[in-house]
């Protein structure tokens, strides 16, 4: 990476340095690093580009851990091997700072905040709540108010060159073609920042209430929320140098630093871990839907990629990119299943509850009746035994499995109903 140049020397608009040559000297401040992707971009920031000076962390204590041993602990995975043998030095430029991007003021100590505007000049903002069904305070708190709070912290950066915040392909999801530029919000952030914020503190019940009204066109509070923050970066434009980059559904890495890294269970991969260890055997999925996946190592590449144009761009509206395939190696659903099936067969999962067998299928009927039969049945069958071996039943698995075929029949049922009036009202 430290030779790619953003653009080509034939389109006679290319950048005056490499990565490498633009990151000499410079100090990097990173949220949600301990993230999937936030662990990857560290991970490139400390291999390819030797003269970095700092890169601060921005971490809160957890589960008992300082932030020292909670960064000693997300360096300590396999990502981080070829910085360990080939840079070892490298991990002595990181800086962990304490923080909590969920708190007002990102719970910053006023020294540390000294500290990071008078040396940081790049910043990356990838921390965030990727909860579709998060609480529409929380949501706004950690996606739109952090953003907020972290660029008024930008503001006192006398060195900085730019900000990256980091947004998704989906938070404009009612747009049938999404375009490179910012789309309208459901209302003044101003106003809906204001308003969650007091009516959180004072009637979170009323909050729950209005959450549909405020969301508007879109579906969960997540996608609302960082469309909301794409906002408040633009309304910073004419005071810092800013961009914004949209990676579409994140996969694990397809060859940097090597093939398959990955933390976590998000997007697509509890459903895989799920069909592969023979637990979910139904979807309900159209086979030749087309998904737009990513993987995280080329997402990561175009952020990188993308701070280095915000730095020669300079102030002006925000660059906005997408970190997505487009029409470019479109896979659907389908075939992804098949490829799935046949790694399943090469290298099975251990422990695995049944021989993997997921179906895909878009009849709401069927999906109904295998998932009675393929998920619920056995898992009561499941609970009795436990319950006959004197062990703890999984009790919570069938209500939610009950309660989640409840609403799918309610749905479908529904669904029928309408479809049968729409025929019956506007059939010539």
């Amino acid at each position: 990476m430290a030779e790619e140049q953003a653009r080509s020397e034939a389109e006679g608009d290319v950048l005056p340095w490499t990565v490498a040559e633009f990151y000499r000297g410079q100090s990097v401040l990173l949220t949600g690093g301990s993230g999937f992707v936030g662990r990857v971009l560290l991970e490139k920031l400390l291999f390819y580009c030797p003269d970095i000076d700092t890169v601060y962390v921005l971490l809160r204590p957890r589960k008992g851990l300082s932030v020292q041993e909670r960064l000693h602990k997300l360096l300590d995975v396999p990502l981080f091997d070829r910085v360990r043998a080939q840079r070892p030095e490298a991990l002595e430029r990181l800086q962990v700072v304490e923080a909590d991007t969920a708190q007002p003021g990102l719970a910053l100590a006023e020294a540390d905040a000294r500290v990071l505007a008078e040396r940081v000049s790049v910043v990356f903002h990838l921390a965030a709540s990727v909860r579709f069904d998060d609480p529409l305070i929380k949501a706004v708190r950690t996606n739109a108010c952090a953003t907020r709070d972290l660029l008024e912290l930008a503001t006192r950066m006398t060195k900085l060159k730019a900000f990256v915040h980091v947004s998704t392909t989906f938070c404009n999801e009612r747009q049938r073609e999404f375009e490179e530029k910012l789309y309208p919000v459901a209302g003044d952030w101003r106003s809906i920042l204001a308003l969650v914020e007091a009516q959180g503190q004072n009637d979170p019940v009323a909050l729950r209430a209005l959450t549909t009204k405020i969301l508007g066109p879109h579906c969960n509070t997540y996608t609302f929320t960082k469309n909301l923050a794409e906002h408040i970066v633009d309304h910073y434009s004419d005071r810092l140098p800013v961009g914004i980059v949209r990676p579409s559904v994140v996969l694990p890495t397809d060859i940097d630093p090597f093939p398959g890294w990955i933390d976590n269970f998000n997007g697509p991969m509890a459903m895989m871990m799920g069909a592969g260890k023979g637990v979910v055997h139904t979807f309900y999925n159209d086979n030749d839907r087309y998904i737009d996946y990513i993987p995280c190592d080329i997402a990561v590449k175009g952020i990188v990629l993308c701070s280095c144009e915000v730095a020669r761009k300079g102030l002006g509206p925000p660059l906005v990119y997408h970190a997505a395939q487009g029409d470019m190696h479109r896979i659907t659903q389908g075939r992804l299943n098949k490829i799935a099936h046949e790694a399943c067969a090469e290298m099975p999962f251990s422990d695995t509850l049944y021989h993997p067998c997921c179906n895909l299928t878009r009849n709401r009927l069927l999906f109904l009746v295998q998932f009675f039969f393929f998920h619920l049945v056995p898992a009561v069958i499941v609970d009795a035994l436990l319950s006959a071996t004197g062990r703890k039943p999984m009790k919570h698995l069938i209500h939610l499995i009950l309660k989640t075929l409840f609403y799918a029949m309610i749905y479908w049922i529904s669904w029928t109903i309408l479809s049968k009036l729409h025929i019956l009202l506007f059939a010539e």
